[in-house]
């Protein structure tokens, strides 16, 4: 019972955390862009290995398309973010980040809401 308690509460924080970051995706062009991504890469690390995880133990037991395509969806985030957080992490003061880096922080802007939510959303139903 307290596990379907622990997977409730991180289903119900991985929904909110996708539609977080998905307001301030949409809208982090009326105010500086800057201010509070730091932050959310923190967050969305701890997001991608919770649904990491649970995406894992969820295809143990369940061999269907929907959960295979959702596992192998969390393992394309985590690889992408991790390598371009990293990246962004060791880039010198002043440096700036090349283009194509730019594309994949736009595609995982749009998987983390997709992924988190998704996962979010079955550990909400876990039984």
């Amino acid at each position: 019972m307290a596990m379907t308690g622990i997977a409730r509460l991180a289903g119900i924080l991985l929904l909110g955390y996708a539609g977080l970051y998905t307001a301030y995706y949409i809208f982090d062009t009326l105010h500086d862009p800057g201010s509070f991504w730091p932050v959310f890469n923190v967050l969305s690390a701890i997001g991608i290995v919770v649904a990491l995880g649970g995406n894992i133990d969820h295809a143990r037991t369940r061999r269907d398309a929907p959960t295979i395509a959702l596992l192998y969806a969390t393992v394309v985030l985590a690889i992408w973010f991790f390598r371009n957080w990293v990246h962004l992490l060791a880039l010198e003061p002043g440096e700036a980040v090349n283009a194509h880096t730019n594309v994949i922080w736009m595609l995982i802007a749009v998987l983390i809401p997709l992924v988190l939510g998704t996962t979010g959303w079955r550990l909400w139903r876990t039984p």
